[in-house]
């Protein structure tokens, strides 16, 4: 069953959510692990692994974009809902430029899949 046939799924929030598949590393207070940023906003994601965390735990995120691109650090996101191996984030503080750097990536995906 596709996530558009599952009234269950998160829903979008005003901000269209752009498809990725980066490699992330994700640390918290309940453990750390590895996963896949699935889709992205300036002010969330969704993230599938094997490391699951509770909704409400506070967490950081260090995002992997490919290419030559710089890694992107987020400082603290909140885990807003959960489901089998997949949860979402939604993102609070940014380090650094990391902010400007995630709406640029995100420019530029938008820009070239609508050419």
């Amino acid at each position: 069953m596709s996530s558009e046939d599952d009234p269950s799924e998160q829903q979008p929030r005003g901000r269209r959510r752009v498809p990725v598949d980066y490699p992330v590393s994700v640390t918290g207070d309940e453990g750390s692990g590895r996963g896949t940023l699935m889709n992205l906003t300036v002010t969330g994601g969704e993230i599938e692994s094997h490391v699951q965390f509770p909704v409400g735990a506070r967490v950081s995120v260090h995002v992997q974009p490919p290419g030559a691109r710089p890694s992107i650090t987020i400082a603290l996101a909140v885990v807003r809902w959960q489901k089998s191996e997949r949860f979402g984030l939604e993102f609070v503080r940014f380090e650094g430029n990391a902010k400007e750097q995630l709406e640029d990536m995100l420019n530029q995906r938008e820009n070239s899949a609508s050419e």
